[in-house]
């Protein structure tokens, strides 16, 4: 199926063989959490993983570079856009099921495109602890387990028991929790392969001490962080010395602004959108940040964002 955000001279006739929903030069600001980014060459939403692979394959012949879109979080897409492919899990990776129930154990599968917090209301129904920490974390499974998130003391590989993954010649296999290379933030595969979802260990409880610490979590989450103006999350990784917005607030940068981009009042490790921002405005900021911290105490921040695309040609 095939629709048009606007002409592509890139696009090559139509695509019989894919069933899900193709989009051409599609503005990326509409798919992503800053609400910044340039056009896409094609936006893809593939049915299911036999759709994927067709996709893949479309990709591989016409030499197409990719990246898995998820729920637009954790990204900042240049202002002149990716020339090349996003593909988005939405549509036809959002399963989830109960695949093993025990006194004392229960296993729970779930598609990447699934955002986490539907798979957070689904636990809180059912009464099913061990992913309470990422109540809040805005984003898809796949993007989770990709990012190896957590927070208030937890991570996804901790309650992980296996990943289902698609590389990039369309192949899938599971792995389970063992054999993948899990560190700060990060799940280190191969190139161009695909997390397609992940079999979660979760422990029975009851219901209202699980929707108690759901509540607790976000309302945490609320207080300290932003929520009036789009942001990604957090932007840099917190380095061994401790939370990077702690060394950022020291060095006098909250409320710092570059154009419509500003460093959070509320949480110094969010970059917001207060209007009009600009990849280039958020790039800016991050060059600042990292300048001043790295002149002041020492500590080189890493981003725990990715950034994809080209700068704008103005």
């Amino acid at each position: 199926m095939e629709s048009r955000h606007g002409a592509n001279p890139q696009a090559k006739g139509t695509r019989a063989e894919i069933k899900g929903k193709i989009f051409y030069d599609v503005p990326l600001a509409d798919y992503t959490s800053w609400r910044i980014g340039g056009p896409v060459d094609y936006l893809v939403f593939p049915q299911d993983a036999a759709d994927l692979k067709e996709v893949l394959e479309w990709a591989r012949r016409d030499k197409i570079p990719y990246f898995i879109l998820g729920k637009g979080t954790n990204i900042l897409v240049r202002d002149g856009g990716f020339r090349g492919m996003a593909i988005s899990l939405a549509d036809g990776f959002g399963q989830m099921a109960v695949t093993k129930s025990l006194s004392a154990e229960v296993q729970l599968q779930a598609g990447a495109g699934l955002p986490l917090g539907t798979v957070i209301d689904f636990c809180m129904q059912k009464g099913l602890s061990g992913l309470e920490f990422a109540a809040g974390i805005p984003g898809s499974v796949g993007g989770a387990v990709a990012m190896n998130a957590g927070a208030f003391g937890g991570e996804i590989k901790e309650v992980l028991q296996a990943v289902w993954v698609m590389d990039a010649r369309g192949n899938m296999r599971q792995d389970p929790v063992e054999k993948l290379s899990f560190s700060y933030r990060a799940l280190s595969l191969p190139p161009g392969e695909i997390i397609l979802g992940g079999l979660f260990n979760l422990r029975p409880a009851e219901v209202t001490r699980v929707q108690e610490e759901v509540r607790k979590i976000i309302a945490l989450r609320r207080e300290k962080q932003p929520y009036d103006f789009p942001s990604a999350g957090s932007v840099f990784r917190n380095p061994s010395t401790g939370p990077a917005g702690r060394l950022i607030e020291r060095c006098g940068l909250k409320g710092y602004r570059i154009g419509g981009a500003q460093i959070s009042e509320k949480h110094a490790n969010f970059i917001i959108n207060h209007g009009g921002a600009r990849a280039k405005d958020v790039l800016k900021l991050i060059e600042v940040v990292r300048e001043k911290v790295w002149r002041e105490t020492g500590v080189l921040l890493e981003l725990e964002i990715r950034v994809v695309g080209e700068e704008a040609r103005d």
